[in-house]
């Protein structure tokens, strides 16, 4: 499911909108109640659009990374981007009001009309002017983390964000890479990573986040036995 965000002043506003087989939910990006203009009063059709290039969660990651995100919000940062966008670069909603939610992380056009289309467009870019307004409003600027879509996104997130090279404080121990150590609880595991249990070694089939009861020998749909 693919939803996106509006924050205008203090209030959120909810649409309905299909993106082929997606649902989206249109929202606008605000820091809060600093913007004190009304509201644009055009009337338009809802139309949302997925183009451009299509970026992996590791690729969004290092785009979160570099936009200035570290720490648990740079999993957040990712989150947010799966469910604003599902990662693609020149994703676009254009609004009832006519405005247009931009790129990756879904910059609204009329409210933060200091961003550029070639701006919001450019995955960089984007996750610089996306840390800008988060520094001066938080997270709760965009719908889909104030209702919670983005949770969905968070273990996928987490991994990345493990695989990129940091642990984003999302998860306990370990990082990315082959070699994950020995295998523990609430903690984001990649596809192809190792850890050892019970003295014996896996190999993850399924990126995931593990919980208690989710031991490797106790869930071979997530764990293949190496050794």
């Amino acid at each position: 499911m693919l939803l996106s965000r509006r924050a205008i002043a203090g209030a959120t506003m909810v649409l309905a909108g299909a993106v082929a087989a997606l649902l989206g939910t249109p929202a606008y990006a605000g820091v809060g109640s600093a913007h004190t203009a009304a509201a644009p009063m055009a009337t338009c059709t809802q139309q949302s659009f997925l183009e451009g290039t299509h970026y992996s969660t590791v690729q969004v990651a290092q785009f979160a990374r570099q936009g200035g995100f570290s720490g648990n919000d740079w999993v957040i940062a990712v989150a947010v981007a799966e469910a604003e966008s599902a990662g693609w670069s020149h994703a676009r909603l254009i609004d009832t009001d006519c405005s247009v939610d931009r790129g990756m992380w879904q910059i609204n056009s009329y409210w933060h009309s200091e961003v550029s289309d070639s701006c919001a467009f450019d995955p960089t870019c984007a996750a610089q002017a996306t840390h800008t307004i988060w520094a001066n409003g938080g997270w709760s600027q965009w719908t889909t983390y104030t209702n919670g879509a983005y949770q969905a996104h968070m273990a996928e997130a987490q991994a990345a964000v493990n695989q990129v090279g940091g642990s984003g404080g999302g998860g306990g121990g370990g990082g990315g890479g082959s070699g994950g150590g020995t295998w523990q609880a609430n903690h984001a595991y990649t596809a192809g990573q190792t850890v050892t249990y019970g003295g014996h070694t896996y190999r993850c089939l399924q990126s995931h986040t593990s919980l208690v009861g989710w031991e490797p020998p106790n869930v071979p749909a997530l764990w293949q036995l190496v050794s």
